[in-house]
């Protein structure tokens, strides 16, 4: 009677560790021998579900804002995962607009210390990205148009940091 119980009891541990595994493999592809997770870190509130049109000028922000936040997470747990070709500079670009972003909603709301931190954080990330982009460049997988394009990029950005000086 021991020997069906402990056995019964190993059995259903089984069953529920290959139902677990099923459930993590149905969320998880491979691209090129890389993990993709198919869902979002978190699932944001649907929009339609919000009357947008009443929200105000600094919810809209802050849900453009929200939007980005997501777009890096799931950009960075990609590159982090190692499934996107030219990631950094994927990576590099969602945290430039991410910063952009948070530069509107800072110039809106009159923060200025957040907008300093913002400003320098879209240099950064355009810096971070030319050197990516450059390497790129150097093992012939981009173009001259592409790496004159982060150039300019990265130059706005210092602009728009002077002139907030």
């Amino acid at each position: 009677m021991k020997k069906i119980a402990i056995v019964s009891l190993c059995s259903l541990l089984f069953c529920g560790g290959l139902f677990c595994l099923h459930l993590v493999a149905q969320s998880v592809g491979r691209i090129d021998g890389a993990l993709v997770f198919d869902e979002p870190l978190s699932t944001p509130t649907p929009l339609s579900d919000r009357n947008l049109e009443e929200c105000s000028e600094r919810e809209l922000l802050e849900l453009k804002v929200t939007a980005y936040q997501l777009i890096v997470a799931n950009i960075a747990v990609h590159y982090e995962a190692g499934a996107l070709k030219g990631g950094l500079a994927l990576l590099c670009d969602s945290q430039a607009d991410l910063a952009a972003a948070e530069i509107e909603l800072y110039r809106h709301t009159g923060e200025q210390d957040k907008l300093r931190q913002a400003l320098q954080a879209k240099v950064g990330a355009r810096k971070e990205q030319l050197e990516a982009v450059i390497q790129s460049y150097e093992a012939e997988r981009i173009g001259l148009s592409g790496l004159s394009k982060v150039k300019v990029q990265l130059i706005d950005a210092l602009l728009e940091q002077k002139r907030e000086k």
